[in-house]
């Protein structure tokens, strides 16, 4: 990273930033921006990958602003990406899952930049109103992380499961999501025992609740968003893509029934997500079938004309990256350096992310 950041800095000096922002190679392609969540409290110091705080967010708005960058309703873009008609410099914004923050901390900052945003919403956890257990978990553990504590009585494991280290920490995650899957505990279940390790090592579930954490919007809030600066968008029903195609389209058809029930029977469903940025390449084909026209992955760079509309890549943002290495991927200049090979793609194996 440390590497990179040298040879950004040295393309901006001598003017390569600009130069390529400003190229026509740069008006025929997308930079697809990725969010996930906008922190309230302390969220984006536990996983900053996952979360961004707002001051964050303000500042990459404010940089586009002041940078001549045009942000398109994802919609739009891609569209005018496939007729050659992109204005330069342009953007889009996407949000994943659709958490309460978006609506709370994320939203407000939108509106005062005039920003259209595109939220890929998981239904489930819409309607069920509980934090999503995976993530929920391990805040709990994080939060909790100043005390050892036996949680052996939990899960029926002789051992002591939590420390004060990452790595005891990522044990105790694991083992309790292992004992919570292998007794097929349902979201009521999981919602329990993420409570009984938070009363354990002395974090109040109950302020975590209250506050919204880890929750997707509620259905009153999905149905009010504002339709002329937010586009709601197909991400399955419960963040899952599973491997069998009958079972895939059962996926997509309750995530689409669910978004037309709050958006409007009219709204149109032609946008995707891969939850977690895993795809297969037999989703492509089920895809069409199902009518997505578009379909976005977590493999970064900039979309053009040239690639699959139903693999289309995009860069996640996260508190890691500096503003230089910012500009430099909404420049262009960052897609242009070599990549390691994406890990996105899965054959066949396990699905991954959320689950009720």
């Amino acid at each position: 990273m440390r590497s990179k950041e040298i040879l950004y800095a040295g393309a901006q000096r001598v003017g390569m930033l600009r130069l390529t922002r400003d190229s026509d190679w740069r008006r025929r392609r997308l930079l697809i921006l990725c969010y996930h969540g906008v922190s309230t409290i302390d969220e984006h110091e536990w996983d900053g990958e996952l979360y961004v705080p707002p001051a964050l967010l303000r500042d990459r708005l404010c940089h586009l602003r002041e940078n001549g960058y045009n942000i398109l309703p994802l919609a739009e873009a891609c569209s005018r990406l496939r007729s050659g008609t992109l204005p330069r410099r342009s953007v889009a914004l996407t949000f994943d899952d659709g958490a309460t923050d978006f609506a709370s901390t994320a939203l407000p900052l939108l509106r005062e930049f005039n920003a259209p945003a595109t939220v890929y919403l998981t239904t489930y956890y819409s309607d069920v109103r509980l934090p999503v257990f995976d993530v929920a978990l391990s805040y709990v553990l994080w939060r909790g992380r100043r005390r050892r504590v036996d949680l052996s009585s939990l899960c029926e494991r002789a051992e002591p499961l939590w420390g004060q280290t990452a790595a005891e920490r990522a044990n105790a995650n694991q083992v309790l999501r292992n004992y919570a899957a292998a007794r097929g505990l349902d979201a009521w279940a999981k919602n329990e025992l993420v409570a009984a390790v938070a009363a354990l090592i002395g974090v109040s579930y109950a302020d975590i609740a209250t506050r919204g954490l880890f929750q997707i919007m509620a259905p009153d809030v999905v149905a009010t968003l504002p339709s002329d600066l937010v586009d709601v968008q197909l991400h399955t029903h419960r963040h899952r893509t599973p491997s069998n195609r009958e079972q895939f389209m059962r996926e997509l058809h309750e995530n689409a029934e669910r978004i037309h029930a709050l958006r409007g029977e009219t709204a149109s469903l032609a946008h995707f997500c891969y939850p977690s940025g895993v795809y297969e390449s037999a989703f492509l084909p089920w895809l069409r079938d199902a009518g997505i026209e578009y379909a976005t992955t977590t493999v970064p760079g900039l979309a053009s004309a040239d690639d699959d509309p139903l693999l289309l890549p995009r860069m996640v943002d996260t508190t890691a990256r500096s503003a230089l290495a910012f500009e430099a991927w909404a420049s262009g200049f960052a897609a242009l350096l070599p990549k390691q090979p994406s890990r996105r793609y899965r054959h066949q194996e396990a699905n991954v992310g959320p689950s009720p």
